[in-house]
């Protein structure tokens, strides 16, 4: 079982190639760790589906929109994961 740490390394560095852009990480209330990254203006179906592999491996996820970005984000929980 790969420990938490690993899992957020992984997702973090899936995270970069599928979009692009440096993910942002931080630690919610609850202790799990957040990790955000900015998608691309363009997704192509070969991102799409990098972004979605990469986002299996995290214990939550969504998307948020604002007027100027669009925003991915994943979660994993710290203490069962390690």
């Amino acid at each position: 079982m790969r420990t938490s740490k690993a899992q957020a390394a992984a997702l973090a560095g899936m995270l970069t190639a599928a979009t692009g852009n440096e993910p942002r990480t931080e630690y919610t209330d609850t202790g799990a760790l957040r990790i955000e990254a900015d998608l691309p203006d363009e997704l192509t179906p070969t991102t799409r589906t990098a972004i979605l592999t990469a986002l299996a491996i995290a214990d939550r996820y969504g998307h948020a929109r604002t007027d100027t970005t669009d925003t991915i984000w994943a979660e994993l929980d710290g203490e069962a994961r390690q």
